[in-house]
């Protein structure tokens, strides 16, 4: 298998990257954090709720993404994030999706859902806290692989979801592009969005989603596997639940530009530093053309 793999014996890493599993079946929480958490709540409709009254609407493409033959009252433990890139495509990772033990150049087609829109105050949505659901189908995909819940390849960890009906026009798309390497200096600040499962609300039998949860951080290294993917090692606070939530930043000019998408997290996620740091794909100019394609190739519905 090309690319990157490690083994794992008992807790130790024998070599390479420390491994990304698939999202587990059942409700996960974080372990005790020694460090302060520092994730916040986004609010996409009200900016008066955010700090320095933020306009974070931009994050209303944002949403959730769980596999269609999970039933929806487990979607609140089982979903991870995604985030649209058009009115009718929606990018995540591929261990999001594909989740078996052993997933090796899986079949396009398999069906998902997708949940996005916050809800108004007084509105409950479509499921648990968001206003719209959409079923989808897989288009594409890299070639990660997964062996015992262990996502090898992971600068390859992706899926374009191609949903079965357009969005509403008031929820825009996020922009995804590459940048250039050179700014991609240490220290960088970014930021990344998703739908964490250790900070969803528990209500009876019921996990809610329409909390949004940002979080900030620096960028470590960029670790290439290829000439043609690598990934991103940042302090960004992330945990289980947050795969696939986009990883964006200011570039030259360009608000909220996506550079890449969350892939792992180490330890409990919170805990972070540059030597025990998170894991971010990043949109190499060979990624985003095979994304790109993808949308090409399942294009949306005319208005």
């Amino acid at each position: 298998m090309r690319g990157w793999a490690w083994i794992c014996i008992g807790l130790t890493f024998v070599s390479g990257i420390p491994n990304a599993t698939a999202e587990s079946t059942r409700i996960w929480r974080t372990s005790h954090a020694l460090q302060k958490d520092d994730r916040v709540v986004q609010d996409r409709l009200h900016a008066r709720n955010n700090r320095s009254h933020q306009d974070l609407s931009f994050l209303n493409a944002v949403g959730a993404v769980w596999p269609a033959d999970i039933d929806k009252s487990a979607a609140g433990y089982m979903a991870s994030t995604g985030f649209l890139i058009d009115r009718c495509h929606v990018l995540t990772n591929l261990h999001t999706v594909y989740i078996d033990d052993l997933v090796f150049n899986p079949a396009i087609g398999k069906r998902v859902f997708f949940g996005v829109g916050q809800t108004d105050d007084n509105s409950s949505g479509a499921l648990q806290g968001l206003k719209f659901l959409l079923s989808g189908t897989v288009v594409a995909h890299g070639d990660a692989a997964i062996v015992d819940r262990v996502v090898h390849n992971p600068e390859n960890d992706w899926a374009v979801i191609r949903l079965a009906g357009n969005v509403i026009e008031a929820i825009r798309p996020m922009t995804i592009a590459s940048v250039e390497t050179t700014q991609l200096l240490k220290n960088r600040p970014l930021s990344l969005a998703g739908f964490p499962a250790d900070r969803r609300t528990l209500h009876g039998d019921r996990l809610d989603l329409k909390d949004l949860w940002g979080s900030q951080g620096e960028l470590v290294r960029v670790v290439w596997a290829s000439s043609a993917g690598a990934v991103i090692e940042s302090t960004i606070q992330a945990t289980r639940g947050n795969s696939g939530g986009p990883l964006y930043g200011d570039f030259e000019g360009r608000q909220h530009l996506v550079i890449g998408m969350h892939q792992g997290s180490r330890g409990n996620g919170i805990d972070v530093s540059e030597a025990m740091p998170n894991r971010q794909i990043l949109f190499t100019p060979s990624t985003l053309a095979s994304i790109r394609a993808a949308q090409a190739q399942s294009p949306c519905a005319s208005p």
